[in-house]
């Protein structure tokens, strides 16, 4: 069975490379595209011999993660790996190119590349010229070649923060019966809640091999440098009143800003900073604001007096302007994208403020809403409410803030959790020797 649906899935997989192009090429996201020559050897599963020789010699960790999200997931568990004795090489790849760049400036990574194409000519070629002894699978990288090349190749499996997503566990179920083959291979399961253990668990997860862990994400938010507090210091803003659209996406921009300049018509010194999830949908976001009406400069560029939004086109920068803001906005909740952390704003002590559309992050959602720390809208008005709210009672907008810190605060330990859990799969070959039994 796990031969035959292999053979379909790489006999599809030239099909499927070709459908993600064409959706690109017809997205506003096409300028991605043009790196792809570039990349085409990452792709196909060739490291460069530079990377390969700083593997020389060492036992390697394969640890692959999606994306700048994922990435970010997993850090503390790099930086924690990194920094024991006889610490093993880690070579950390991403499906993106942004992720790819997020770990590169991350700095935790001995290599950082492109993800080889779930196929298993690349695959194959991927794991003969890196030779890893394990594989640590970030959130939902469950990629059927991989985790069989992996574990004939002996490398024991993992997956950290794994979550299953209520949209896609009905995905999952109608192909249980050819998926469970793959997700027996896994060693050992950590998970963020009891229900994604729950969903793992009837997809074929062996019972044994996981454990809910909760979500590493929050372990990692820290509190925002400066950076942000001088930027709209430079930008002739201090003493003005600050609402931070974080991650947000086409459809729920529009609303954003209509209630947004509503509110300039009760709060005259109030400004925004609008950060896109993806930086290069930042001359999108530009075209909106510009049909609104709305006056704006972008990050490190000149002041402008009458600019009331801040554009910021640059990957980092959240943390710093939630510092100085009243109340933030998460996107992808107003559309159906399924939603982003909500529980960022948190580590700033400030309310968070998000749309019905919350699949990806709904335990955390539900707990905001539970504890007073956060509150859902609908729609411009409903959006437009809140917000007047908070920067009408200023003491209101701190105690809810107060709140989410506490909610995120309680919720912290999930890196340790996950590598205790994941030590059989994490520790070196040497190591490993000593407690061969597989869980």
């Amino acid at each position: 069975m796990t031969l035959l649906v292999l053979a379909v899935l790489n006999l599809l997989a030239p099909l499927v490379v070709l459908g993600v192009v064409l959706k690109f090429l017809l997205s506003p996201r096409r300028g991605l595209l043009r790196d792809l020559p570039a990349e085409l050897g990452e792709r196909l599963g060739r490291l460069p011999a530079p990377a390969l020789a700083r593997l020389a010699g060492r036992p390697v960790l394969w640890v692959h993660a999606a994306s700048a999200g994922e990435v970010a997931a997993v850090a503390e568990i790099l930086r924690r790996l990194k920094s024991r004795p006889a610490a093993p090489a880690l070579l950390l790849t991403t499906t993106t190119a942004s992720g790819r760049d997020a770990a590169m400036r991350l700095g935790l990574a001995d290599i950082a590349a492109l993800a080889p194409l779930d196929c298993w000519p690349a695959v194959r070629r991927f794991l003969r010229q890196a030779r890893p002894y394990a594989l640590i699978l970030v959130e939902t990288e469950l990629w059927p070649n991989m985790i069989e090349l992996s574990a004939r190749a002996g490398l024991r499996v993992g997956l950290v923060n794994g979550r299953v997503s209520g949209r896609s566990f009905p995905r999952y179920q109608l192909v249980a019966p050819f998926l469970r083959p793959f997700l027996a291979r896994l060693d050992r399961v950590a998970v963020r809640t009891e229900l994604d253990s729950l969903r793992l668990a009837s997809l074929g997860v062996p019972l044994e091999r996981l454990l809910t862990a909760g979500n590493m994400k929050y372990d990692r938010l820290a509190p925002g440098d400066d950076r942000g507090r001088e930027e709209l210091a430079r930008l002739g803003w201090k003493g003005s009143r600050v609402l931070t659209a974080a991650s947000t996406h086409p459809g729920e921009e529009e609303t954003l800003l209509e209630a947004f300049a509503a509110l300039r018509g009760r709060f005259a010194d109030l400004k925004l900073v609008l950060a896109p999830r993806h930086v290069e949908r930042a001359e999108a976001a530009a075209e909106t604001l510009r049909a609104k009406g709305l006056p704006f400069c972008r990050l490190g560029g000149t002041p402008d007096p009458q600019a009331c939004v801040l554009l910021v086109n640059a990957m980092g920068w959240l943390p710093s302007f939630f510092a100085c803001s009243a109340a933030a906005f998460v996107g992808g909740t107003l559309v159906p994208v399924g939603g982003h952390n909500v529980l960022e704003p948190a580590v700033a002590g400030i309310p968070a403020v998000f749309g019905p559309h919350t699949e990806h992050t709904r335990e955390a959602a539900q707990a905001l809403l539970a504890c007073g720390g956060g509150c859902e809208v609908s729609d411009s008005a409903s959006l437009q409410g809140v917000l007047g709210r908070f920067l009408d009672s200023p003491g209101a907008a701190s105690a809810s803030g107060r709140k989410a810190l506490a909610l995120l605060n309680s919720w912290r330990g999930a890196t340790q959790r996950t590598l205790d859990h994941l030590a059989p799969v994490i520790s070196p070959p040497s190591a490993a020797a000593e407690n061969p039994e597989k869980s």
